[in-house]
């Protein structure tokens, strides 16, 4: 390659690092990428998959390239994972700087947050069944999902509710997926192989 070409070549002065931490403080490294918003893209979308492990925290770093030490450290975000108040599954995921969480799992997608107008005010929500909701703290945030996931629980006899129809049609088309994946023919044969895998 001619010198020129190599000169001409962009340089990279910093790069990002998404991380997730497990539960025995074990630091999974996701990549390292040259743009921010691609880093945190991965993180996300690892996020999704937060139940099949034992994920506590996720973080993205940016670093400075060509600096020694840790002085070309920052970190720009932290995030706590949580069991969702509404799914019960670890993918409640709460951003420890701007307050906010998500639900990251299939066919829930409970969200919380500070009130863009009222900073004593939390709105919380679950898009798949439309229901919005403001409390006045974190924790009447919570006994107010927990109150809509009772109520929920309670009406499933009378009628087909839309996130517990929308979590049944991800499971069903999961392990159809898997039975093509492994050329299994029927339901019964793939049930003892995937007892585990679907929670």
């Amino acid at each position: 390659m001619p010198v020129k070409a190599l000169m001409e070549e962009p340089r990279v002065d910093e790069v990002f690092v998404p991380t997730v931490e497990e539960e025995g403080g074990n630091i999974i490294g996701l990549g390292v990428f040259s743009s921010e918003k691609i880093a945190t893209n991965v993180l996300k979308d690892y996020f999704r998959h937060s139940w099949k492990g034992s994920i506590i925290s996720a973080n993205l770093a940016r670093w400075e390239v060509d600096i020694i030490g840790h002085d070309g450290l920052t970190l720009l975000a932290k995030w706590s994972c949580q069991i969702c108040p509404m799914c019960d599954r670890p993918t409640f995921w709460i951003d420890l700087d701007s307050f906010s969480a998500l639900c990251y799992g299939t066919a829930c997608g409970a969200w919380m947050e500070d009130n863009i107008h009222d900073s004593e005010v939390i709105d919380i929500g679950v898009p798949t069944i439309r229901w919005l909701h403001q409390s006045r703290s974190i924790k009447q945030a919570m006994i107010e999902f927990r109150k809509k996931k009772a109520e929920m629980k309670a009406a499933a006899g009378d009628y087909d509710d839309d996130m517990v129809n929308a979590s049944m049609e991800d499971a069903k088309t999961r392990m159809e997926r898997l039975m093509r994946k492994e050329g299994l023919s029927s339901l019964g044969d793939a049930l003892g192989t995937y007892v585990d895998e679907e929670e």
